[in-house]
């Protein structure tokens, strides 16, 4: 689920998902070499938190990338412990699910299979997770950050997860705009820019970590630079346009507020420009 603006967020329980996170992590121990957490909570992990009345990293679910034969094909495990914790296997959905007063939480295992842009990779016990793309550099490429709070049952925990690095993770967060199946949705163009212009090690970093990524033949850096190229090339580009919307809750138009949005996707210009370059 993924709302059009920044403000439809704020009205959710934006605590739930790294409770859930929190929880499979811990329950799933035994598979830690073998995930790695990915989408809108690796990008929170990844940066500073935003300035005072700033828009920030959000998400309504959790995503994890997973190597295609985790643990010695054990997948079976995974779902009966996910379902110790109300998470329950939606085969029809590919992903898990556990429904909250105030929202329904998806966890999603993605994997990388090195075939395709889209589908499904069938694992042991009938188990068929989403393939996208890219993860398998999500997998190679990633820091341990240690992350507290409460889990889905209230007790306080530390743990150190696996989180992607801010290379692999722009890759993915064009594709999930622009690229094949990409849904062009106004938050992962937030994404892009939030990574890139807050991440932990700086925005000079972030970019390097990028074409490292070209240089290490990550396969869906093609359709990243197709992303790039088609979406973001200049302000009034869908990319840059629907960055804006995001942040200034749909108000990027209105009279008085050309200046800012103007910023806004004069930004995303730029750091595209720098990723292609």
């Amino acid at each position: 689920m993924k709302h059009d603006t920044f403000e439809k967020y704020v009205h959710s329980d934006l605590s739930l998902p790294q409770q859930a996170l929190l929880t499979a992590w811990d329950c799933l121990a035994a598979y830690r070499e073998d995930l790695v957490l990915v989408g809108g909570l690796a990008i929170k992990a990844l940066t500073h938190p935003p300035a005072e009345g700033t828009p920030g990293p959000v998400t309504l679910d959790v995503d994890l990338g997973i190597k295609i034969a985790a643990s010695g094909g054990m997948y079976g495990s995974i779902r009966e412990t996910l379902a110790g914790h109300g998470f329950l296997w939606l085969a029809e959905m590919k992903r898990f699910a556990r429904k909250f007063e105030t929202l329904k939480l998806y966890i999603d295992l993605l994997t990388d299979d090195g075939k395709g842009t889209m589908g499904t990779a069938t694992v042991d016990d009938s188990l068929a997770v989403g393939t996208v793309p890219g993860i398998e550099r999500a997998l190679a490429v990633n820091r341990i950050i240690e992350i507290s709070g409460h889990t889905l049952v209230g007790s306080e925990t530390s743990q150190r997860i696996r989180v992607a690095e801010v290379g692999p993770m722009l890759v993915l967060k064009l594709n999930a705009f622009g690229g094949p199946v990409g849904r062009k949705a106004p938050k992962d163009a937030h994404d892009i820019l939030y990574l890139a212009m807050n991440y932990l090690d700086g925005t000079g970093r972030a970019i390097a970590a990028f074409h490292e990524e070209k240089a290490a033949g990550n396969q869906a850096m093609p359709y990243a630079i197709s992303a790039l190229e088609n979406y973001f090339s200049n302000p009034s580009s869908l990319g840059p346009m629907s960055c804006a919307a995001f942040r200034m809750n749909n108000q990027h138009l209105d009279a008085g507020l050309e200046d800012e949005s103007m910023q806004l996707r004069e930004q995303c210009v730029t750091l595209a420009k720098e990723l292609l370059a």
